[in-house]
C-alpha cells in the first residue's frame, strides 16, 4: 500500500482515517451487543455458537492481532488495550459457560465485564489521542486496518485506474491483485445498472466528493451478488481530486436473511402459500386497482369439509399432509395471477383479481370442489376431504377488503349449514345454494 497517500492527506482527511479505528470499536461494539443479547435471551444456540468461535467473531481481535509494526507495539496503551481485549475474552466465556450449564450469573460476574469493558474503551481512547499526533503511527494503523479490514477496499487515481485492492477485495470478487491493478473498477460490473445510474453516482461523487448506495457487482467466476459501496473522494494540498477510495461489502447473505424473514412473515411455513398478512396485502391492491379499471373482484373463503376426521384418525401427520395436497391441488386449478392463502388451520382463502364474470368465478369455485373431492393418499392409506366455499364479490358487496373476507366467511358458513362440497355467493337477505 502507498502509505505516502495517507501522509499527503489534509487534516480533515486524517480525522476521517483516524475514524477508522472508531470502524473497528463498532464491530466491536456489534459483538459485544450480540453476546449480551444471547446472555440475557439464554439463547443456547446462539450461547453455544459464541463459545465455540469467540475469538474469530471478534472484528478488533482480527485487528489488533494483525498490527506488527515495532513503533506501534512499543506503545505502553497498546499493550494495555491486548491485556484487558483478552480479559474480557475470558470473562466472556466465563459467563458463557456458566450459562451453558444452567447457572445463573450473580452481579459481580456481570459487573466484572462492565468493568473490563469501560477500561477497554478508555484505553482505545488514549490510543486514538495518541496517534491523532502522529503522522507515522496514522499511516501504519491505516495500514493495518486496509489489509486487516472485513471489507474489500478499491484505492484508484483520478482518472480510476486501481491502485492497491485489500486482501477482503480479492476474496470477495475472486480476482488477484495482480489481475486489477492498472485496471479500471469497472471490470466488476454486472449489467445490472444502467449507464444513467452511473452517471447519477458520478455526478453525485463530483459534487459531494461522497456516494454511497447498493450496487451489484460481478464477481470473476460470472456470479452476480449485492454489494453496499460507498466510495470517497480524495484532496491534495489545492482541494483537487488526488485518488478515490471505495469501500464494499458483501451483503449477499443479509439479503437472503431479509428475503427469508419476508418469507416468514407472509408465508405459511406448512403450505408454502402466502398467509394471512400477505393476502390482505394483494387483496388491498387488487381493489385499488380494480377500482381505476372498474373491474370484478372475488373473494372466496374455503374451509375442509372432514378434515377434523383425518386429524382424530389419523393423526396430525396425516393432517399436515392433507393441507399440503390441497394446496398442491388448488395452485393447478386457478389461474397464475390469482392468490391462494392458508389462512389458518384449515382454512384457505382464494382472491381473483380482475375476474371475468360471476359466470367465470362459479366455474373456478366448481373447479375447486372437484380437485379437492378427490381422495388423497396418505402413506398406504386413501382419506377424503370435501370443501365448502363462500363468495364474496368487489364491488357488489362493498369496497373493504376486511368486509369482503367476513362475507365470504358467512357464506362459506351458510354453505356448511346447507350440506357442505358446496360453493354459495353472498347475499344480504338470505343466502342460497348454487
Amino acid at each position: 500500500m502507498d502509505l505516502s497517500l495517507f501522509q499527503r492527506l489534509t487534516a480533515s482527511e486524517l480525522d476521517q482515517y483516524i475514524s477508522e479505528i472508531d470502524l473497528a470499536m463498532e464491530y466491536h461494539n456489534r459483538w459485544l451487543a450480540a453476546v449480551n443479547r444471547a446472555m440475557v435471551c439464554r439463547d443456547a444456540s446462539d450461547l453455544k455458537h459464541f463459545s465455540q468461535d469467540l475469538v474469530h467473531q471478534c472484528y478488533f481481535g482480527r485487528w489488533y492481532d494483525g498490527v506488527e509494526q515495532e513503533d506501534i507495539l512499543r506503545e505502553p496503551v497498546f499493550k494495555k488495550i491486548g491485556t484487558t481485549h483478552a480479559e474480557m475474552h475470558t470473562q466472556v466465556r466465563v459467563l458463557i459457560d456458566k450459562l451453558l450449564q444452567d447457572k445463573n450469573l450473580s452481579t459481580a460476574d456481570y459487573d466484572g465485564l462492565i468493568r473490563i469493558s469501560s477500561e477497554f474503551r478508555k484505553l482505545v481512547g488514549e490510543l486514538k489521542g495518541t496517534i491523532k499526533h502522529d503522522l507515522r503511527l496514522i499511516a501504519t494503523l491505516m495500514g493495518k486496518v486496509f489489509e486487516n479490514a472485513s471489507e474489500g477496499v478499491i484505492i484508484t487515481d483520478v482518472e480510476g485506474s486501481i491502485l492497491n485492492v485489500n486482501t477482503a477485495f480479492c476474496q470477495v470478487t475472486g480476482y488477484s491483485r495482480e489481475e486489477v491493478l492498472g485496471k479500471n473498477p469497472r471490470l466488476l460490473h454486472s449489467g445490472k445498472q444502467d449507464s444513467l445510474f452511473y452517471r447519477k453516482l458520478w455526478d453525485e461523487l463530483t459534487e459531494h466528493k461522497r456516494w454511497e448506495g447498493e450496487i451489484w457487482n460481478k464477481r470473476k467466476n460470472g456470479e452476480i451478488y449485492p454489494e453496499w459501496l460507498m466510495i470517497t473522494a480524495v484532496l491534495d494540498e489545492t482541494g483537487e481530486t488526488s485518488h478515490y477510495i471505495a469501500i464494499f461489502s458483501d451483503v449477499s447473505s443479509q439479503k437472503e436473511s431479509e428475503e427469508r424473514l419476508f418469507y416468514l412473515a407472509h408465508y405459511d411455513n406448512l403450505s408454502k402459500l402466502p398467509n394471512r398478512l400477505a393476502f390482505h396485502d394483494r387483496l388491498k391492491l387488487a381493489i385499488s386497482q380494480a377500482k381505476r379499471n372498474q373491474e370484478l373482484v372475488a373473494v372466496m373463503f374455503l374451509d375442509l369439509d372432514g378434515f377434523k376426521k383425518v386429524n382424530d384418525s389419523m393423526g396430525h401427520n396425516a393432517g399436515d399432509e392433507v393441507i399440503r395436497e390441497v394446496a398442491i391441488r388448488l395452485g393447478k386449478v386457478m389461474r397464475e395471477t390469482d392468490t391462494i392463502s392458508r389462512f389458518g388451520g384449515d382454512e384457505f382463502t382464494i382472491l381473483l383479481p380482475e375476474a371475468d364474470s360471476e359466470e367465470g368465478v362459479e366455474i373456478a369455485a366448481q373447479k375447486i370442489i372437484d380437485a379437492i373431492s378427490e381422495p388423497i393418499k396418505i402413506g398406504d392409506a386413501l382419506t377424503n376431504v370435501t370443501t365448502s366455499i363462500g363468495i364474496s364479490l368487489f364491488p357488489h358487496h362493498g369496497d373493504d377488503g376486511d368486509a369482503l373476507i367476513k362475507l365470504a366467511d358467512m357464506a362459506m358458513y351458510e354453505a356448511k349449514d346447507q350440506g357442505k362440497n358446496r360453493f354459495l355467493f353472498y347475499k344480504a337477505d338470505q343466502p342460497a345454494a348454487i
